[in-house]
């Protein structure tokens, strides 16, 4: 009987966070829920551009949000390329640095580095030749680059990024960035916390939706 009684008040325990989050946040304030499926698998997405100076100030949030993750949750940044001001190839050139540097394998180190460049330099980027020099200056060989950059898998992302966009777009999800997305179903009101460990509970709460 005390063994029963210590298992009930072991999974009581377990199930108070999840308790918690449910009755801290709220569909509608905290997070919308779309109109398509949910994925499969658990995912974060988030919908940013180099460009968007508040994507600049989200990055070290949305670091700190992924290494939280729990195991097996994929998290998954899609650069976009509907800012004003700039035309799509200007966009595009660094959604290709983007995912070059996702296929070395230093996405944190040269994402922080093309942010720095245009929000603490205040340089441009007009050609993906600039993008290359900079890959260059922090230590990636350029003929990699040249080999990465308009290859196929690099060209079928790309594509991919734009299909998400437009899905998004047309759900009514993606009007700005940064924008947040739980398992493909709901958009994270991240403006409604107030500290990162608010924001990671509020991701980890739609997750187990």
């Amino acid at each position: 009987m005390i063994m029963i009684k210590k298992l009930k008040l072991t999974l009581l325990l377990l199930l108070l966070p999840v308790a918690a989050w449910a009755a801290e946040f709220e569909a509608g304030k905290h997070y919308v829920e779309l109109d398509t499926a949910k994925s499969a698998s658990p995912q974060v997405m988030e919908f940013f551009s180099f460009y968007c100076p508040h994507c600049y100030k989200m990055e070290p949030v949305a670091i700190a949000l992924a290494k939280q993750l729990p195991a097996g949750t994929a998290f998954n940044k899609k650069h976009v390329d509907f800012l004003g001001g700039l035309n799509k190839e200007q966009q595009t050139i660094l959604t290709r640095g983007y995912l070059v540097a996702k296929e070395k394998g230093v996405e944190e180190s040269m994402t922080k580095a093309i942010f720095n460049y245009i929000h603490r330099d205040k340089a441009r980027f007009s050609s993906i030749k600039d993008v290359r020099d900079l890959f260059v200056l922090n230590g990636i060989d350029g003929k990699a680059f040249d080999d990465l950059a308009f290859s196929m898998p690099v060209e079928a992302q790309i594509n991919d990024m734009v299909a998400e966009q437009t899905k998004y777009t047309q759900l009514g999800a993606l009007s700005g960035v940064p924008t947040f997305i739980v398992n493909d179903k709901y958009k994270v009101n991240f403006h409604e916390v107030k500290s990162q460990e608010e924001f990671n509970q509020l991701v980890s709460f739609l997750l187990a939706k």
